[in-house]
């Protein structure tokens, strides 16, 4: 009773003019203590060019602004204008303020573009410091897409310098599930960036079957292939492709029954999955056999209880693996060793949890999951360091489930069915939460973004 006291408090918190301290100290184990949104992070974007180069400019801010949106951390404003902040306001709630100055100088055959890189400093002050500046060469002739992988790339280098932390989601990959009519689902993939925001989902490059049922995608550590669930033989079967298509898909379980929810180990050697040939859904490891077109054997068996066990996660360092079980009545996130041992549950919440994604990142390491609360689910992050978690999607948003990383965690997608006032699709919202942004509209699912370069 107490822990569900605890819960419905987290759920009925409303922001306060006291101090936030995040992680919260004293967190009960097993409890996700909620931390609230920080304050809003204001963007400017100036155009310093001259009378000659300012039109070219702003092209090119356009498209890093697009990709700025897609962050979902911003407020854009015309121009720089904090106010000033008392000293007796606890600095996590002084809101941010960044300023990006755009300038170019024409060359030879190309626009040396610069961004100066400006924020609010110190903390509580109206003033600016420049944190640094940034240069990129645009090539006189290069074509859209080509300008728009280097401007991807400067956005990139921004919100590195922004963030202190590395940052490399714009201009990589998703697959994701595209519905196409009752039955019928294929695996598309499509880069993020702001070009193809709230774009037709058909403009993905088609990665699976286009006459079956397909689900599930997700990405081998080394991002050159993409294994999936389909239908096409009227039984839930694995199939993998190269990530270049430069083979057909070709079956990988050789079991009847399901075969689904399948996750690579980091070293991309093991697949972990959900099998129940045997009458229950268990997690079984097959072994990773990319060369050949043969079936990849069973290794091991991990869980053997009867009620379900499925959707397991390799921990980054793969000595764990997340998973979901019902053995206790409800659907619920368990942890267990790599070989199967030590199973226990990892968080103990009144509601049933889903889907976890691990993610680590120099020393941050996170487990995003779907929690169902009420006939409402959302997206929740667990810091493993802290123990403690929070909401990513906003207050009130429509339902969001399947929650997919981006490479250096710092963005979550996650795919929604809409409601009256936001359409379906797929959405990104940052680590903190708070806020979203549409990344895919229409029927869009079970996205699954690339892991980062090795």
């Amino acid at each position: 009773m107490r822990s569900f006291i605890l819960f419905l408090s987290l759920l009925l918190w409303t922001p306060v003019a006291a101090a936030v301290q995040c992680p919260i100290p004293n967190c009960p184990p097993d409890q996700l203590c909620f931390c609230p949104p920080p304050p809003p992070h204001y963007m400017v974007l100036e155009n310093k060019g001259s009378d000659k180069t300012k039109a070219r400019i702003y092209q090119f801010m356009l498209r890093v602004r697009g990709n700025l949106k897609l962050t979902a951390m911003f407020l854009f404003q015309e121009k720089f204008g904090p106010r000033a902040e008392p000293a007796n306001k606890p600095e996590d709630q002084i809101p941010d303020w960044t300023v990006l100055t755009f300038e170019a100088t024409e060359k030879t055959g190309a626009v040396q573009l610069v961004v100066k890189v400006g924020q609010r400093a110190p903390v509580r002050s109206v003033k600016r410091a420049e944190l640094g500046s940034l240069t990129v060469d645009i090539p006189a002739g290069i074509d859209a897409l080509g300008q728009g992988r280097l401007l991807d790339g400067l956005t990139n280098d921004i919100m590195k310098m922004i963030l202190k932390r590395r940052f490399t989601a714009f201009g990589s990959r998703m697959a994701y599930v595209e519905k196409q009519g009752p039955g019928r689902s294929v695996i598309r993939m499509m880069t993020v960036d702001a070009g193809n925001a709230e774009s037709a989902l058909d403009k993905g490059i088609l990665a699976g079957f286009s006459t079956s049922m397909n689900r599930s995608p997700v990405w081998s550590p080394d991002r050159r292939y993409i294994l999936f669930t389909s239908h096409i033989r009227n039984n839930q079967d694995l199939y993998l492709v190269p990530a270049d298509l430069s083979r057909a898909p070709h079956r990988i379980s050789a079991m009847p029954g399901m075969n689904h929810s399948a996750t690579f180990t980091p070293d991309g050697l093991r697949i972990a999955l959900t099998m129940d040939h045997a009458g229950s859904p268990d997690v079984f490891v097959l072994k990773s056999d990319f060369e050949t077109t043969r079936k990849w054997r069973i290794e091991k068996q991990l869980t053997t209880h009867h009620d379900i066990d499925t959707s397991a996660a390799f921990s980054p360092d793969g000595r764990r693996v997340a998973f979901v079980s019902a053995r206790n009545g409800r659907a619920q996130i368990y942890v267990m060793n790599a070989d199967g041992s030590d199973q226990k549950l990892l968080l103990a919440t009144p509601n049933r949890t889903f889907t976890p994604r691990w993610c680590k990142s120099d020393e941050r390491e996170y487990l995003a999951f779907t929690q169902l609360i009420g006939n409402e689910s959302v997206i929740y992050v667990y810091n493993v360091a802290t123990a403690q978690g929070w909401q990513v999607t906003p207050q009130g948003a429509a339902d969001a489930e399947n929650p997919t990383w981006s490479p250096h965690c710092n963005l979550i997608a996650y795919d929604s069915h809409g409601s009256e006032a936001t359409p379906a699709g797929i959405y990104i919202s940052p680590l903190v939460g708070g806020a979203s942004a549409l990344l895919f509209k229409g029927t869009a699912s079970m996205p699954a973004w690339e892991p980062p370069s090795r």
